[in-house]
């Protein structure tokens, strides 16, 4: 109720300033302004500003408050976001150190079987560079009893022959029987 009082009384108010600022400035119309319509004007604005202040300070007091606590909410989900992402990044720093001590892992276990595949692929070639001399000195020597065979065959053969020139050259008929008698004496000892 007082506030409806007080509405009533501050629009009276405001209807009658206007008229007797009008009537002052009539009056002086010609003249300077006086101090009388100056005092009415400011009577006016502060009466103006009194009632804008009174019935706009509660939901201007709300609006203010609101949008305090707006922005606060909003600062505090900000702060939320970014603690959010300082942790995410975080575990992707985390995770990103891990996957690189993984793969220096993995290039050190790489790099250890390509050399263990290097130690065992030098123990083949040299198994295979023993198997192959080896087989060289077996047919070397296979080669060398081969040859050894036919150099003594054919040492025989010309021992023969050069023996059976001798012999058709310088043997008596007494040399032939006694090499007779010697070949039969030792084919008897055998038998």
């Amino acid at each position: 109720m007082h506030r409806v009082v007080l509405l009533a009384l501050l629009l009276a108010g405001f209807s009658a300033i206007p008229a007797l600022a009008s009537e002052v400035a009539g009056e002086h119309a010609h003249a300077e302004p006086s101090w009388a319509y100056f005092f009415y004007h400011s009577v006016g604005l502060a009466l103006l500003i009194g009632v804008l202040v009174y019935f706009t300070r509660e939901p201007l007091k709300n609006f203010l408050l609101d949008r305090s606590d707006g922005i606060r909410r909003q600062i505090e989900s900000a702060e939320a976001a970014l603690a959010a992402a300082r942790a995410e990044a975080s575990e992707l720093q985390t995770r990103l150190a891990r996957v690189t001590d993984e793969n220096e892992a993995f290039i050190r276990a790489a790099a250890e079987q390509a050399e263990a595949e290097r130690v065992l692929a030098l123990e083949r070639a040299r198994q295979a560079a023993e198997r192959i001399r080896e087989e060289s000195r077996r047919a070397a020597d296979q080669e060398i009893a081969r040859a050894r065979r036919e150099l003594q065959a054919e040492a025989a053969q010309l021992a023969v022959r050069v023996a059976a020139e001798i012999l058709r050259h310088g043997i008596t008929p007494d040399d032939e029987r006694r090499l007779v008698g010697e070949f039969v004496e030792s084919i008897g000892r055998r038998t």
